[in-house]
């Protein structure tokens, strides 16, 4: 999966001449903690919650032994903004992008193609297609069950689910820590009484860690 997939397209930008004031103002209005500094789409750089709080502990220190007084509806996002910020193009693998976001501890990236700003990825889309592919907002099941680490095994607990009539869902692997030799298969599945199932896997020759209805 890529980039374009997932990015934010409708996108609240603010102009490098205007203020932090109004950069705040939207910050808080759109209940976002950063903007894209772009002119005719290009991208400029990027202002963000921390670089408008840091202007403030930076500017306010002592000067003569007074404290300097300033007046953010003054203060253009030029001077504070981050230039060259980090960004991906459309067509940026989802793990790619997610590795940056999180080795570089930010909470998004400007998605920029020919210079051009096309959206922004952000944690929290990362975060939606997580849950949307473990289908965590959905009623269903969950057997844990300890397997070899080959697929010959996962294929064998697979088939006794769907012999079952059940679809999977997803299927999720752990490292098992007592036996390294081992691995932990977690499969989500439509929403039912697991006792039959899990009775057949055991059956097989499979240990079963957990079974949710």
């Amino acid at each position: 999966m890529i980039v374009e997939e997932i990015m934010t397209i409708d996108l609240v930008t603010i102009k490098e001449s205007d203020s932090l004031r109004r950069a705040q103002e939207l910050m808080v209005e759109k209940s976002i903690r950063h903007l894209p500094v772009v002119n005719k789409k290009k991208l400029l750089g990027i202002i963000t919650e921390s670089d408008i709080r840091g202007a403030f502990v930076f500017n306010d220190s002592p000067k003569e032994g007074k404290l300097v007084n300033f007046d953010p509806s003054k203060m253009p996002v030029k001077d504070y903004m981050t230039r060259d910020p980090l960004t991906v193009t459309p067509d940026t693998n989802i793990e790619d992008a997610a590795l940056v976001i999180y080795r570089n501890k930010i909470g998004g990236l400007p998605v920029v193609q020919n210079g051009k700003l096309e959206g922004v990825v952000t944690i929290l889309d990362m975060l939606g297609l997580f849950i949307d592919m473990m289908s965590l907002l959905e009623s269903s099941s969950r057997i844990d069950v300890l397997v070899d680490k080959n697929q010959k095994s996962i294929d064998k607990v697979t088939g006794i689910i769907t012999g079952h009539g059940l679809e999977i869902i997803s299927t999720g692997i752990e490292p098992y820590e007592d036996d390294p030799k081992k691995q932990v298969c977690c499969f989500r599945m439509d929403l039912c009484e697991t006792a039959r199932v899990v009775k057949d896997i055991e059956k097989a020759g499979f240990k079963v860690l957990d079974a949710i209805d």
